[in-house]
């Protein structure tokens, strides 16, 4: 999309950034090339150095195209809040370099906050795109001692950082097995109460709950009574479309590569209000539409996909799927305080959900979320102690067979970053799959270092960035933990 800059700045200045892991913001600064790409990207830096609005807007007169000028306002109603908020940032390494395009890694002088942005520059030299991602911290700017003291103690400075800032409500978890290493907490569940957020606190997951609807499938193909690689049309003869009733596979619905699309703009007030009790009723919100690319030639993310996946675990199984959910999955995982959250209701231990989204877009302040309501695509409701327990069974081959679970953690994805519903990414030469949920008042990941005992569980409360910063600085810590204590093995 040509304008991406602008939801990303409007997001990053609004929301405001936090501080991350310490990292080394005294080193020294890259030799820029010659060209206008990276002119701008060093103009732009500089002046974030000292941020004024008066001064961004200068600046991006001078310097940027006709169409990014006239969106100025609308990017950043606070334009200065991304940099002052950081102190700045420092260029650390250029990733890329083209004549009008380069890729910076950098990092706030004072927040220690580390982020890739890409400066895009038209025929005439203008700035045209910019593009903001939050990054990993380079494996040398982590703590060297992470023995289990040290650990918890940076994860609780961390999240301690994060909560003083506002931009963090909710738990961290980090555990070797089912015992818990590490864990840390801020803001409330319920900011009016002033509740308390523990490991029994429940959240709604978001899309983490897909992992959910892929252990399903992999326990009926476990079972023999499915195959990953089963047809559409071999569970539902009748499915309404022909293109995915013929052509797409069962683990094409789990991988995102059947080229369905979402549905959740589609549910009616009375499924918000009242709930769902199968995943088979959802179907006709999508089920006659066509693919966006043929089965299994792309990638697109799509929550219709899972949706189908549950109902396919009905059909097969003869359980609806929440009960399904309830049976074969909570159940065996030892997951006393989890929920499929498909019929609404109100629960005692249950996060208040708190979001800066609304229709018209991002707001200043934050204001109660409406709840979501649970499908196979996601919005179970869970704990952190419940999902570290989820990990424990899933990785020991409680919940599925080692052969479906490597099944699950294989890359199908060009770049090789997802799985069967597991997103797979690689750390310091590890590798964490796992999954992220975000929706309005949720933000959530759960991550498990492979041929490791250590899982990682994020959950918040206020939506977008938690699950994002938060998770990437643990889980790098967590990864570069697991990687020092395997290299002192003899």
């Amino acid at each position: 999309m040509k304008n991406q800059h602008a939801l990303l700045l409007l997001l990053a200045s609004v929301l405001g950034l936090p501080v991350a892991v310490a990292a080394d913001t005294q080193a020294p600064e890259v030799k820029w090339p010659d060209t206008q790409a990276a002119r701008l990207a060093k103009g732009w830096l500089d002046v974030c150095q000292t941020p004024t609005f008066e001064r961004q807007k200068t600046w991006t007169v001078a310097n940027a195209s006709a169409e990014v000028v006239k969106q100025f306002d609308w990017i950043a109603r606070n334009p200065v809040a991304m940099c002052a908020g950081n102190g700045g940032f420092r260029a650390v390494e250029i990733d890329k370099s083209e004549a009008k395009a380069i890729t910076v890694l950098m990092v706030g002088r004072q927040s220690g906050l580390w982020q890739r942005m890409e400066f895009v520059a038209d025929d005439a030299g203008k700035l045209d795109r910019v593009g903001l991602w939050f990054a990993m911290p380079p494996e040398a700017a982590l703590p060297k001692n992470l023995d289990d003291a040290m650990f918890a103690a940076e994860v609780k400075k961390f999240a301690a950082q994060e909560a003083r800032l506002g931009l963090f409500s909710g738990i961290i978890s980090v555990a070797r097995g089912t015992q818990i290493i590490a864990r840390a907490s801020g803001g409330y569940a319920n900011r009016e109460k002033k509740t308390p957020i523990t490991g029994s606190t429940q959240f709604t997951l978001g899309s983490m709950g897909k992992m959910f609807t892929a252990a399903a499938i992999g326990q009926l193909v476990d079972q023999h009574k499915l195959s990953f690689d089963d047809t559409v049309g071999k569970i539902f003869p009748d499915y309404p479309n022909k293109t995915v009733r013929d052509k797409v596979a069962v683990r094409m619905l789990l991988s995102h590569t059947a080229g369905m699309g979402d549905f959740l703009g589609k549910r009616t007030p009375a499924m918000m209000k009242n709930g769902v009790k199968t995943a088979t009723e959802v179907l006709p919100l999508f089920d006659k539409d066509e693919p966006q690319f043929a089965p299994g030639t792309s990638w697109a993310y799509s929550n219709a996909g899972l949706v189908l996946a549950g109902a396919i675990v009905e059909k097969v199984s003869g359980e609806d799927y929440p009960d399904y959910l309830r049976k074969h999955i909570l159940a065996v995982a030892g997951m006393s305080n989890s929920d499929p959250n498909n019929i609404p209701r109100k629960r005692a231990q249950l996060v208040t959900p708190y979001t800066k989204m609304s229709e018209k877009g991002p707001t200043a302040d934050w204001h109660e979320a409406e709840p979501d309501v649970g499908m196979p695509a996601g919005g179970a409701i869970s704990t952190a102690d419940d999902l570290i327990r989820f990990a424990d069974a899933l990785r020991n081959g409680k919940l599925v067979s080692p052969a479906v679970f490597a099944q699950m953690t294989q890359p199908y994805r060009a770049g090789g970053d997802y799985g069967l519903a597991m997103q797979i990414d690689g750390v310091y030469g590890r590798t964490v799959v796992g999954h992220g949920g975000n929706y309005a008042g949720v933000s959530t990941r759960l991550g498990l270092v492979l041929g490791t005992p250590y899982t990682i569980v994020v959950l918040a409360n206020q939506d977008l960035l938690s699950n994002t910063i938060i998770a990437l600085n643990v889980e790098a810590m967590t990864a570069k933990k697991a990687k020092t204590e395997a290299s002192a093995k003899p």
